[in-house]
């Protein structure tokens, strides 16, 4: 025969459940009121100590080279070689490609020719300027000048006898035909040295036309061979121009040139130097002012690390952009290469900063009245402490005045204290929500406290059926 056997721990509870439950609804009220009664206001409070504070602003941006340039050569035509690719690292006059120049080399060949024929020009127009300016023509001028001579003394000579002699004519003392032939050796003496002025004249002429028509030579020559000299020059600028050279160092980030093939791209390679990038940010008016050139800020780029890296502020745009906010330029080093062009990124700038202040939570103050105040615990007594405060920062707020260090402040549970409350700090185990209901008179929160009780004991009497055993 089987009998059920009740443990007594057991016969115990369920004899506790069933005088709850005969006490019925007047006792639950019961309950209810002395709980009001006699409930104590648990709070948390924090010892205040020297602290710091910081009102930061926080704005994102991207990534990009502190230097990126498109390099593209001035020729035209077929790509010789490529020398590298995108990824590859260049430094400063790294050849990046080189054009085909075999129309030019051969260009330059014809006017080197041009060149050397142009300075046979030249000799041989110096050659003629020599002889205008020789002795052979000096000799000319020099007999020339002597016949002139000797022509003009004839004449003197001649024009002389006959002044004399034509005295004598006209006296009678000599006759009409010594008189004809004096005359005539006059007029012959006068003709010849007429010739001889002219002969003298031209004489001295001809080199001076002979000059400027060899200097004229001289100078299309030499003309000439400028001409070929600049063409030249420019076939040898094409030359260095079709090897087409990195002008910074730095990362291949575009390689639009194929060996062999025809350039078609305006933009051949691109480079970017990115031992230094920036991040481009736009601020709001309440923190442009006190953001200035030269300025140290945390930057922090979530996919390389939490650590956050020290940028510096490099340029400032003093207007508003179309959106009212201004356009700030952040420089950060990189050399390590980890922060690539495109990466998101955050910069904090700090606006006001205190340190060795007094910092609590923001709701721990509370503000009624145009005044301000915290309570502070002592001797288990809410002390109402009117405060002054200064920075704020959405999660703390500074105290200038009205607290010291080592001082309780109520940070949870303030809310509907008064001046001169009792009050305990909670112990670990400690509700605060429902005290929280408690203080304020929410009656749902006694319910709950007997829900719980009530709670307890139907699970009493629930355990008591499931051990009930079967002999």
């Amino acid at each position: 025969m089987k009998r059920k056997v009740i443990p007594s721990a057991l016969i115990a509870a369920l004899v506790a459940a069933t005088m709850l439950t005969a006490c019925g609804k007047s006792d639950d009220a019961q309950a209810s009121a002395s709980v009001e009664n006699t409930a104590v206001t648990y709070v948390e409070v924090l010892n205040t100590s020297e602290d710091s504070i910081k009102n930061e602003y926080l704005y994102s941006g991207t990534i990009k080279p502190v230097n990126e340039l498109t390099v593209s050569g001035t020729i035209q035509g077929k790509v010789a070689s490529v020398n590298f690719a995108v990824g590859d690292y260049v430094n400063a006059g790294d050849v990046l490609y080189t054009m085909d120049t075999s129309d030019i080399l051969n260009s330059k060949k014809v006017a080197e020719a041009s060149l050397a024929s142009a300075e046979a020009n030249i000799q041989s127009a110096q050659t003629s300027l020599d002889l205008v300016n020789g002795a052979s023509m000096q000799s000319q001028i020099e007999s020339a000048k002597n016949a002139l001579s000797q022509a003009e003394i004839a004449y003197n000579t001649a024009k002389t006898n006959y002044d004399n002699n034509k005295v004598l004519y006209e006296n009678g003392i000599i006759s009409k035909t010594e008189m004809d032939n004096i005359s005539d050796a006059y007029s012959n003496a006068e003709i010849a040295y007429n010739q001889a002025k002219e002969s003298y004249n031209l004489t001295m002429q001809m080199p001076e036309e002979n000059r400027r028509k060899a200097e004229d030579a001289l100078n299309i020559a030499k003309a000439s061979k400028e001409s070929v000299v600049a063409q030249i020059n420019s076939y040898n600028k094409s030359l260095s121009d079709a090897v087409v050279k990195s002008p910074i160092s730095g990362y291949v980030t575009a390689c639009n040139v194929d060996a062999g093939t025809v350039l078609a791209s305006n933009e051949p390679f691109k480079i970017s130097d990115t031992s230094k990038v920036t991040m481009n940010v736009s601020v709001s008016e309440e923190i442009i002012n006190s953001i200035t050139e030269g300025q140290s800020v945390s930057v922090t780029i979530p996919a390389v690390s939490s650590v956050a890296k020290v940028g510096t502020v490099k340029t400032i745009n003093p207007a508003a952009n179309a959106g009212g906010t201004y356009d700030i330029e952040i420089e950060i080093d990189n050399a390590d290469g980890k922060l690539k062009s495109g990466m998101f990124g955050e910069v904090n700038f700090v606006k006001d900063e205190s340190d060795k202040t007094i910092v609590l939570p923001v709701d721990s103050v509370i503000t009624k009245g145009g005044e301000k105040y915290v309570f502070v615990l002592k001797d288990n007594t809410a002390v109402k402490t009117p405060v002054q405060t200064g920075i704020e920062n959405g999660n703390e707020i500074e105290i200038t005045s009205g607290l010291t260090e080592n001082m309780d402040v109520v940070i949870k549970g303030q809310t509907y204290l008064e001046d001169g409350d009792h009050i305990e700090v909670a112990p670990d185990t400690y509700d605060a929500e429902n005290n929280e209901a408690l203080i304020s008179g929410d009656e749902n929160a006694s319910d709950t406290s007997a829900q719980t009780s009530s709670s307890a004991s139907s699970s009493a009497v629930s355990s008591a059926d499931s051990d009930t055993k079967e002999e």
